[in-house]
């Protein structure tokens, strides 16, 4: 299979070429992320955790549904992507923030979207091993561990 190709971008989030998943780093440039919250209308976040066969962190806790964002993709796209792939679900998205952010896989712009739950979820095992809605005190909380920081600081930046 061939390696899914991406925008690199540079650190104001211009188009700076194309490439490998996974190039833009060794080339001093950004890839493109695009992640979604989703919490119900109690309040509950979606938490779910990563397979113990995942590339990046492994078994850790997280509330981003996401994942890079294709060439040519908006990240308003690609997160509609990643909900219809990793849950089934097709909800109304709305982009919280966007930042820079250093991730396992390297550096990256970040766009973090929210969608509200109003049924239920398919996860798809291949990308989520176990997940449900959790008030997100017991996020914030530090309830479940080990969690992706990433996850943490956007659900605190999203609730702030």
């Amino acid at each position: 299979m061939a390696p899914e190709t991406v925008d690199f971008v540079d650190a104001a989030d211009r188009p700076a070429g194309r490439g490998p998943r996974g190039g833009a780093a060794g080339l001093g440039l950004y890839y493109r992320v695009a992640a979604t919250v989703c919490d119900d209308p109690q309040g509950r976040v979606l938490v779910y955790r990563r397979p113990a066969r995942a590339a990046v962190l492994p078994g850790h806790y997280d509330v981003l549904i996401g994942g890079s964002v294709r060439a040519g993709e908006s990240y308003l796209a690609a997160a509609a992507r990643e909900l219809a792939e990793e849950l089934g679900i097709g909800p109304p998205l709305r982009e919280v923030f966007r930042t820079r952010h250093d991730s396992p896989a390297g550096p990256c712009w970040l766009a973090v979207h929210r969608a509200r739950l109003t049924g239920p979820v398919r996860p798809d095992p291949d990308e989520i091993a176990w997940c449900d809605l959790v008030p997100a005190r017991d996020v914030l909380d530090g309830l479940l561990h080990p969690f992706v920081p990433a996850g943490r600081q956007a659900l605190e930046r999203i609730l702030a």
